[in-house]
């Protein structure tokens, strides 16, 4: 039982002693109290900045979901005349392949002619 009461005095007195200097070092440095006062104005006007530009992206994003449920029909209309405009080509890039197969294939015959000659 002493032996926990010395514990009490020696926490007791290294706190006070703790306590007592820097309660002196804060009282002959005020710079340390404007100091913290400053950095919590700060801190407070950061946050308020950031509700700030959190409010704003929502709004921004509020926004450019209606913009982009507006526009929607234009993108379908522009998908379907995309598909239309491959569907009318594809015959034309068929046949253009095909004439171009034909001429590479002359030329190789013409080439090999040259050679054996």
């Amino acid at each position: 039982m002493a032996k926990k009461n010395k514990h009490r005095f020696l926490k007791f007195t290294l706190l006070s002693v703790l306590s007592y200097h820097s309660g002196r070092y804060v009282f002959a440095h005020p710079h340390i109290l404007n100091d913290l006062k400053q950095t919590f104005k700060d801190t407070m006007n950061s946050l308020q900045e950031f509700s700030k530009a959190v409010t704003n992206l929502q709004s921004s994003t509020t926004k450019l979901q209606d913009a982009v449920k507006a526009s929607q029909p234009t993108f379908e209309a522009i998908q379907k005349d995309v598909e239309h405009f491959q569907y009318k080509l594809q015959p034309r890039l068929t046949k253009i392949n095909e004439l171009t197969q034909d001429i590479d294939n002359q030329i190789n015959k013409i080439s090999t002619v040259n050679t054996k000659k």
